[in-house]
């Protein structure tokens, strides 16, 4: 299965964020802790792209991680952070059943969504071809059955846009959002490709509206930041959308969401961050690893309530499914 971003209500930032950054850092943790829920750090991070190195979530206690060893710093390998070593580490990731993909990957060329098609829910992650150069060794059809392997998902549709070879890192995570599921059943995603090649924008485009109701970042101007408008953070309660210090285009991507994102109504929020974009490359999306939590079982915790948790008596067996699968189907 795969969990959206909408559905998830656990933030966590690399500790290194607080040390480097304190002020953005408490702008960020006092919206999150106004809402009373979960606020966590990792430690012994390189950097501060949790997104792209931990494991990225397919069921309540089950995580699937992907090899952490990006191109883009195979001559700065100082950066390339030791993800067991950070989990190791970290009281609340061990609790978690973590099963060891081999495909390299960054989570923010993963962009999950969702819809309906004959009365069933659809299952979506959206990527960049440059998992394809990434991993040689792989052929397209392998890599797909381990993805869907991984997620437990035979009918998940991994959705390929092209690669820009311009941009280093090859993320979705600043290209597309998903928004929801139309009346119609179809999901949404909204969409900045003004900052692309018109042929390669193109391309994007149509792979995109194939599966999607494409929705387009309207601004009345754009720059070489405007990414960062789509790498926003959202939990189930609220989304916080980078400011880049114009007021016209900040005011015109504010509005944009609250028109999309009309059930979260007031809970809406935008934080000044140019200066950390400009000098580090990532936003808020790749800043934050963020969980979905029962919230059943953590109040029935809370109030010493015994309850039986078929998710939890479950979880091992979860993680011994996925790899039979991945040794059976995928060898």
């Amino acid at each position: 299965m795969i969990i959206t971003e909408n559905e998830k209500s656990l933030v966590v930032f690399s500790s290194l964020l607080k040390r480097h950054y304190p002020k953005l850092d408490a702008e960020l943790v006092d919206i999150i802790f106004s809402y009373h829920k979960g606020l966590g750090a990792v430690y012994h991070t390189k950097d501060y792209w949790v997104r792209d190195f931990m494991p990225i979530q397919m069921g309540v206690n089950v995580f699937v991680k992907f090899v952490y060893n990006p191109d883009y710093l195979q001559d700065q390998k100082k950066y390339i952070t030791n993800v067991d070593k950070v989990i190791k580490n970290c009281p609340f990731a061990q609790k978690y059943e973590i099963v060891d993909i081999p495909l390299i990957i960054d989570g923010g060329n993963m962009v999950f969504c969702k819809g309906r098609k004959k009365g069933k829910e659809a299952q979506y992650v959206v990527m960049t071809e440059k998992v394809f150069s990434e991993n040689p060794t792989f052929s397209k059809e392998q890599i797909e059955c381990l993805l869907k392997c991984a997620f437990m998902s035979p009918d998940l549709t991994i959705v390929w846009l092209p690669w820009d070879k311009e941009d280093t890192f090859g993320h979705t995570d600043g290209i597309v959002r998903y928004v929801g599921i139309n009346k119609s059943g179809k999901s949404q995603v909204l969409v900045n490709l003004e900052l692309y090649d018109d042929k390669i924008a193109q391309k994007m485009h149509s792979s995109l509206a194939k599966h999607f109701e494409v929705i387009e970042l309207k601004l009345s101007k754009y720059d070489e930041l405007s990414w960062a408008y789509i790498n926003s953070l959202q939990t189930c309660d609220f989304i916080i959308i980078p400011g880049l210090g114009d007021e016209v285009t900040d005011a015109e991507t504010l509005a944009q969401y609250k028109e999309l994102y009309p059930e979260y109504e007031d809970n809406i929020y935008q934080v000044q961050m140019r200066d950390f974009i400009e000098e580090n490359g990532g936003a808020l999306n790749c800043l934050t690893w963020t969980i979905y939590q029962n919230y059943l079982k953590v109040l029935a915790k809370c109030a010493h309530i015994p309850i039986v948790d078929y998710e939890e008596l479950k979880k091992g067996d979860i993680k011994n499914e996925i790899v039979d699968k991945l040794k059976l189907t995928c060898s």
